[in-house]
């Protein structure tokens, strides 16, 4: 699956995805996703993401948000940028918004040598390849190969 993952974004680099809309990052992820393993992919997620102890009473789980694929039940967590395999999805915390402390706000894929891909949380829309912020590292998750199916 890491391969597929790779393969599937570093086309991507320096390419523009949906342009003036903000807080894509999760749907470029889902898109890699999808391409290299399927179209479960498009709204496979988690009802108990690492991050729901900071969310609040109303804030709704969706398949858009950062946090819907950071579990135990789709792979290991990873708790160091040291750790990170090319291919393991990479979550910050605290980039964007007003959400608590701690709740998980970005998402890209590792590439290895400390550095992800992913579409930047700006208006400009680019995919970049960034060497992944420490102060805003949350962890890391190695998907199961078998959420994987075969393309």
């Amino acid at each position: 699956m890491a391969e597929k993952l790779v393969a599937e974004a570093l086309p991507w680099e320096n390419r523009e995805y949906r342009v003036g809309t903000a807080e894509q990052c999760m749907n470029w992820t889902r898109e890699i996703l999808v391409a290299a393993c399927g179209e479960h992919f498009a709204t496979l997620e988690t009802h108990n993401p690492w991050d729901k102890h900071l969310l609040g009473p109303d804030d709704e789980l969706l398949p858009e948000h950062v946090d819907s694929l950071a579990s135990d039940e789709f792979g290991q967590k990873i708790t160091s940028i040291a750790a990170l395999q090319p291919g393991d999805l990479v979550f910050l915390k605290n980039t964007y918004g007003d959400w608590a402390e701690g709740v998980l706000t970005h998402v890209g894929i590792a590439v290895g040598e400390g550095r992800y891909i992913h579409r930047m949380t700006s208006n400009d829309g680019l995919v970049k390849i960034n060497t992944i912020p420490a102060e805003d590292f949350d962890s890391g998750i190695r998907l199961k190969d078998s959420l994987c199916q075969i393309q």
